[in-house]
């Protein structure tokens, strides 16, 4: 066995499976569903990043916005 941080828990599931020859659960192969989850696991990470740049994206306009209004709101009060 390779190290297993290298893994997944998917991945590491896969192997222990393909180890074990080809197992099958009710019909079904289950190094197959193991592939299948191992891309579904791809798509949420990927979702997930895509979420996480879209929301410190929307946190750095925030932040950008407050100091504006901030350096506007002293602007003002040195012009009256």
């Amino acid at each position: 066995m390779t190290n297993n941080k290298q893994h997944t828990a998917v991945e590491w599931l896969i192997e222990q499976l393909r180890n074990n020859e080809n197992i099958r659960w009710r019909g079904t192969n289950i190094i197959e569903l193991g592939e299948q989850a191992k891309e579904m696991e791809i798509a949420g990470k990927e979702m997930s990043y895509a979420d996480g740049y879209a929301e410190g994206y929307k946190r750095g306009l925030e932040i950008i916005k407050w100091n504006i209004e901030n350096q506007l709101k002293k602007a003002n009060e040195n012009t009256n």
